[in-house]
């Protein structure tokens, strides 16, 4: 999704480059850009590798949909994480391209770039020469923890702790007086609840559901605590899988009740490294933390409860940070001062 064409172009902006979702955020023009970090694979090209990419975001989602005979989507920070074929870099230079024909971003522009998690250096130095070949005039790198703190609008000069849901993995971390100060993985990640109802789909009825499917279905019935299964989602999700005993493609039925079953084991882990990794932040922070309480960002947060499931693990209040699905990439364009406004204004003035 792009934003409807600007009448002044934005000169200042942040980017998400997310497993999942590639977001521009401007601190005067809001959200620029939102679309699917998917690429459309040609799998019958000749050459293959980067080549074989005909579109990325909403075009290649578009592509693939209407059912054209040898595409199929892949995610490219994914797949660079494995591979390092620097797709993520010509994704990037595609939404950069689009952004600016559109109007939706100045040709001469401060980029700050949130680099993906567990990036490379090399990969990292590919999305930033991508940000300066689009006509940026100067690309700043954010951390994404401290995006992510700058967008609960807490006092900065206040401890805090944080945990960001993310696709491949969750991260808990600390922050003191603007410097990360304790920093740990946890285990559970989006995709590993989708994983997981795929796994226990197949095992329980013989069935396949894709991705896409079993992400649907745990936005649909899931939940992060059983107490929510009845209140606060569907009680059932219908999607098309494929039955492994008959070879055919049939709709599927599946109940909350069956879900929490399946995600019980999966949560539990989630739970324990939670406060596994809570127990070893610094007393003085914990106590701190007391008074504003645990910050949660990210897709995950959104899972019905998930507050409560930190609750429990941490015993502290929990509060979802405000739009919590791209709260990091407006977090990180909030960074963006006035001063640095005036002072690039005044660059391309002269």
């Amino acid at each position: 999704m792009f934003s409807r064409k600007k009448t002044n172009a934005v000169h200042q902006f942040a980017i998400d480059p997310g497993a999942f979702h590639t977001r521009f955020c401007s601190a005067t023009e809001g959200l620029l850009l939102d679309q699917p970090s998917i690429a459309a694979l040609d799998m019958d090209h000749p050459i293959g590798g980067s080549k074989a990419i005909d579109s990325f975001g909403d075009r290649a989602d578009e592509l693939i949909s209407s059912g054209i005979d040898g595409l199929r989507s892949i995610q490219p920070v994914q797949s660079d994480r494995h591979n390092e074929l620097g797709l993520s870099a010509k994704m990037l230079s595609y939404f950069l391209t689009y952004a600016r024909q559109s109007g939706l971003t100045g040709k001469y522009a401060e980029i700050l770039l949130m680099q993906p998690h567990d990036c490379s250096a090399k990969a990292s130095a590919e999305l930033q020469a991508v940000c300066k070949q689009s006509g940026a005039r100067k690309v700043r790198v954010l951390d994404a923890a401290l995006a992510a703190f700058y967008a609960t609008g807490l006092n900065q000069s206040k401890p805090c702790i944080m945990i960001d849901f993310g696709a491949t993995e969750s991260r808990m971390f600390a922050i003191d007086k603007g410097d990360v100060v304790h920093f740990q993985s946890l285990p559970v990640g989006g995709d590993a609840l989708d994983a997981a109802i795929a796994t226990g789909l197949l095992e329980r009825f013989s069935v396949q559901v894709s991705d896409d499917d079993a992400r649907e279905i745990k936005h649909c019935v899931a939940a992060a605590t059983p107490q929510s299964m009845v209140r606060c989602t569907r009680k059932s999700c219908q999607v098309n899988c494929l039955s492994v005993k008959t070879n055919t493609t049939k709709p599927f039925r599946v109940g909350s009740e069956t879900i929490n079953q399946i995600l019980t084991p999966t949560l539990e882990t989630l739970a324990d490294s939670i406060k596994s990794v809570f127990d070893d932040i610094d007393k003085s922070l914990k106590d701190a933390a007391y008074e504003t309480g645990i910050q949660i960002c990210g897709g995950g947060a959104l899972l019905p409860r998930m507050d409560q499931l930190v609750m429990s693990a941490t015993n502290l209040p929990v509060e979802v940070v405000r739009r919590p699905l791209n709260s990091n990439v407006r977090g990180a364009a909030s960074t963006i001062t006035e001063a640095q406004i005036d002072a690039l204004k005044a660059d391309l003035v002269e």
